[in-house]
């Protein structure tokens, strides 16, 4: 195979502001792999929170530019193993190998991955939610209008003014809201909001306390009325167990465990413990997204709207439309890029 790595800036659309930054470009590293003429393609995001870089990512990719260029894939599973002891720890990196191996592995097989492993995504799926950034209510009600005709809106919290953001949305749509508050409530304040916030049409609330506040999350699993989910208190696969004690479900993105070989393990894992999945992506292009979408048909909820966020296109794939997942006729992961 041949190896290369492309690093892609992608501007968002608007600022988008969470409990802990606000973001206006996001820096991403892609891999291409190609082999008999066919090309296979993955993407992460740098992501500070985790402390991952693209510089970090392209450097330990490169590590094992070797390996890669001396491997003909026929497997993408033993291509994982053969390549894991290089890449380390490095989740990030895994995942961008992975999920362009998993796309040319399809592309070679001349199917769709989702066809070869039998995921059946284009029958009765659930609905993506649109993502809206914390902001002034007069800010938030105008970036709701460019698309009011989703039947799913996450809205991030984590300001004073949160419970006056709910309201004002939910006067304008009957939509279904999930609360993302990236661990910036306090227990006192989830119970609280939670009492107005159980008549309002809440699916769920994501993260809303402190990764690491565990006795918290046990208070919260016992009293709050509406579902809780974890996204950063859920950061490996070995949190599946302690998380099943604390959480309703959790948030499952790819870049957390390395890949697409692994998540399929970390999903069978996760409903054996009896949680739900939410499947779930960074501000990320049409590239990993699509890689994600492979796995609609497992989860219970999904959270694939990063392209949405984003003003440049780099490719066509999977996409959302009116919080629908559309699939492309394509093999692999069904991604085209727009760049060489």
């Amino acid at each position: 195979m041949k190896l290369r790595i492309i690093r892609v800036d992608l501007p968002l659309k608007h600022v988008l502001t969470i409990s802990r930054c606000s973001v206006s470009v996001v820096r991403t590293v892609v891999v291409e792999l190609e082999q008999d003429g066919l090309r296979g393609h993955g993407e992460v995001q740098e992501n500070p929170y985790y402390g991952s870089s693209v510089e970090e990512i392209s450097e330990v990719i490169l590590s094992a530019r070797d390996l890669v260029e001396n491997y003909a894939l026929a497997d993408p599973i033993a291509f994982w193993r053969h390549l894991r002891p290089v890449l380390g720890v490095n989740k990030y990196a895994q995942s961008a190998v992975d999920m362009a191996a998993c796309d040319l592995w399809g592309k070679i097989r001349n199917r769709p991955l989702w066809k070869i492993w039998g995921l059946k995504p284009n029958g009765e799926l659930p609905p993506v939610s649109l993502t809206i950034g914390m902001d002034s209510i007069d800010l938030v009600l105008e970036r709701f209008e460019n698309y009011s005709d989703w039947p799913v809106y996450k809205i991030k919290m984590g300001a004073r003014n949160d419970m006056n953001i709910v309201r004002a949305l939910r006067e304008r749509t009957n939509a279904t809201f999930r609360l993302d508050a990236n661990g910036a409530w306090d227990v006192d304040t989830t119970l609280k909001n939670a009492q107005e916030l159980k008549n309002k049409n809440i699916e769920f609330i994501e993260q809303p306390l402190s990764p690491n506040d565990w006795e918290g999350m046990k208070i919260l699993k016992k009293k709050c009325p509406i579902p809780i989910m974890a996204d950063e208190s859920f950061s490996c696969e070995e949190d599946i167990d302690r998380c099943a004690d604390f959480f309703h479900g959790v948030n499952i993105k790819i870049s957390k465990f390395g890949g697409l070989t692994p998540t399929r393990s970390v999903i069978a894992h996760v409903r054996e413990k009896g949680l739900k999945v939410l499947l779930g992506c960074g501000i990320e292009s049409t590239i990993a997204v699509s890689a994600s979408a492979q796995f609609a048909s497992l989860a219970d909820y999904l959270d694939l709207d990063g392209p949405m966020l984003i003003e440049k296109k780099v490719g066509t794939g999977v996409r959302a439309e009116k919080g629908k997942l559309i699939y492309p006729d394509e093999n692999g992961t069904g991604v085209r890029v727009l760049f060489r």
